[in-house]
This record gives structure tokens, C-alpha cells and sequence, in this order.
């Protein structure tokens, strides 16, 4: 009996060191606030597609899905890394109009034939 609550008590120290031990990586970590928004991006094709959707992935978005049909781009991003105004930039500086943001004439010329998309004026 002496050996089995000293036994116990034994373990119940080792079970709360081993505890203690976990890696900071496996603790839980406070959520990121993130936010998901949608906005027209004009362009034709799937390599429009490509292009629009590999400018979208800066640093803090983990989701950029263009849809040809709609011509609708849907990004999730950390609000604390991007902010959607960067998103229309970084789409626009590929030579992909928003509809906030206007690309240069330049970048937009030097889109592939069949990218290149009715502007609006």
C-alpha cells in the first residue's frame, strides 16, 4: 500500500514536468484575425487566371481564386499583413485592371494577345 501512494504521487510529478515540456509550437497560439473580400479584376483567359491569382498571393493570404466566368477575385488575408488596397495594386502592377485600381498602359501593352482585355476609360 506504502509503495502504491508513492508510486502514485511519482507519477503524477512526472506527468505534470512532461506537461511543461511541450514545444512552444504545439501550444495553442492566439487566432489571427483575417478577412475574406471579392473584387473585379478584368482579363480573358486561364493565364490571365495564373497571373492575377500568383500577384494576389503576397505575404498574408492564404486564398486567391479568380473566377474567369465572373471575373470576380475572392482573397483571405491576415489583417495584419495586407490590406485590400495592396491587393488592387499588386493585381494592377501584372497588368490586371480592379475596380479601384488601373494598371499602366506599359504593363498592360505587354500582356499576351489574348489577355489583353476591353479597358474601360
Amino acid at each position: 500500500m506504502k509503495y502504491g501512494i508513492l508510486f502514485s504521487i511519482f507519477f503524477l510529478f512526472n506527468l505534470q514536468g512532461i506537461q511543461s515540456q511541450v514545444p512552444a509550437e504545439n501550444q495553442t497560439q492566439a487566432p489571427v484575425a483575417t478577412m475574406t473580400t471579392k473584387f473585379k479584376v478584368y482579363g480573358n483567359c486561364g493565364m490571365c487566371k495564373k497571373r492575377i491569382e500568383k500577384a494576389a498571393k503576397v505575404e498574408g493570404v492564404s486564398l486567391a481564386d479568380w473566377d474567369e466566368a465572373t471575373q470576380m477575385l475572392t482573397v483571405i488575408f491576415e489583417l495584419s499583413k495586407v490590406t485590400p488596397r495592396q491587393l488592387h495594386k499588386a493585381v494592377a502592377a501584372v497588368g490586371h485592371d480592379t475596380d479601384k485600381e488601373r494598371a499602366s498602359d506599359e504593363v498592360y501593352e505587354n500582356l499576351h494577345g489574348c489577355c489583353q482585355y476591353e479597358r474601360r476609360q
